[in-house]
């Protein structure tokens, strides 16, 4: 008995050298440790690589084994971390990059460095570094071919006077004249015809564009940057832009996580708000298409052009639309094919509905080149489509 219990007790004291000495090397392990984050950007768009480089010494003269180091950023899609074994007095660095894949404000850091010991009995983490904000604004497209489809709104009349100013529609082209910036040459009409050719502008049918975005939750579909709000908010930042560079009064409306309204106004400060929005705005809206065009009709008069970005599937905010074109609203409707990112709901069915209402919309599908499917609008079986510009 006595053998018995001298073994238990050699065992125990085994047992408990091996938890203190396991509790000081893990508690040491994770100490003399110097972690430097140096952030390449602040500022991005979706596609852009959002850099970091990350650098982790040894201070001490004892090698720190299996050190796990992790970056706690909360960019979706974004990791950068890694398992290290530092040597006396050595240090590890490593470039992350990896590109941003969803609109948003986001933190970025701390730095978690954490160590288990031999046996997995003990697991300590510390957090180093201060955090820093990140912007990822939408992604921006060149729309030369895009503008307000004109032919198909009702109550026009066929007098109007020609601009040698960029506005939102093209009501037909001339021959390129010296001066003329690249923004008004009409692409198609110049291959077709063989030489330069330009647009030219109708001065009567809009002083200001707006640009609405549905945000509606129910409606959305896809993820990240493969998503019908990314889409919509891409769409909506490339026309801001487009207008905004040609001098135009831009606004925007829309309903997501919260109201984001701003008025129509012309300048780079415009467009930077306009930018921030559409950054910060979370497709989270409890609004639908519906309600939300009575609920803002007052903003749009006969000298408007409202260009409507929705993957909606409902048909009912088809009917406000037709009580802003009969009001002289000038309407373009972009469409997104919420079906071809995962929904099980066709908005494509109401595109004879929009035809017959005299709106001939735009459809984007997953994977689509924006600026072509921008370029010409959706047409029905036995039409002829019609050029954006």
């Amino acid at each position: 008995m006595a053998t018995g219990f001298g073994l238990f007790y050699r065992l125990a004291y085994i047992l408990a050298l091996t938890t203190v000495l396991s509790f000081a090397w893990n508690w040491y392990n994770i100490r003399g440790l110097r972690v430097a984050v140096d952030r390449r950007s602040r500022r991005v768009r979706v596609g852009d690589d959002v850099e970091e480089r990350l650098t982790i010494r040894n201070l001490s003269k004892m090698p720190k084994p299996v050190l796990e180091v992790e970056d706690l950023s909360d960019i979706p899609g974004y990791s950068n971390g890694m398992a290290v074994t530092l040597s006396s007095r050595a240090f590890r660095s490593w470039l992350s990059m990896a590109p941003a894949r969803k609109r948003g404000i986001y933190t970025l850091g701390p730095v978690r460095v954490s160590n288990t010991d031999a046996f997995g009995l003990f697991r300590r983490e510390r957090l180093f570094g201060d955090t820093d904000s990140l912007i990822v604004y939408p992604r921006i497209y060149e729309l030369p071919s895009f503008a307000i489809p004109a032919s198909h709104l009702s109550g026009e009349s066929s007098s109007r006077r020609r601009s040698h100013d960029l506005t939102p529609h093209a009501a037909s082209v001339r021959e390129y004249a010296f001066g003329d910036s690249i923004s008004r040459i009409h692409w198609a009409s110049t291959a077709r015809m063989g030489r330069m050719m330009s647009k030219e502008f109708d001065l009567g049918l809009s002083s200001d564009v707006w640009l609405l975005v549905d945000l509606h939750r129910d409606v959305q579909a896809g993820e990240l940057d493969e998503s019908t709000d990314e889409y919509a908010v891409s769409i909506a930042a490339s026309l801001a832009r487009k207008y905004l560079d040609a001098q135009l009064p831009a606004g925007l409306i829309a309903y997501g996580d919260q109201r984001y309204a701003l008025p129509a106004e012309t300048g780079s400060g415009q467009f930077d708000r306009i930018m921030e929005f559409l950054a910060m705005s979370k497709a989270e809206g409890t609004t639908s298409l519906e309600e939300l065009l009575p609920h803002e009709e007052q903003l749009w008069g006969y000298h408007s052009s409202l260009v409507v970005i929705t993957s909606s599937h409902h048909p009912g905010w088809i009917n406000g639309l037709k009580e802003l074109v009969r009001r002289r609203v000038k309407v373009a409707v972009i469409l997104l094919d919420a079906q071809s990112f995962g929904s099980m709901f066709d908005p494509v069915s109401l595109i004879p509905e929009l035809h017959s209402a005299g709106i001939a919309p735009f459809l984007v599908r997953k994977g689509d080149s924006i600026p072509l499917a921008l370029s010409q609008t959706y047409t029905l079986p036995n039409q002829m489509p019609e050029a954006g510009s």
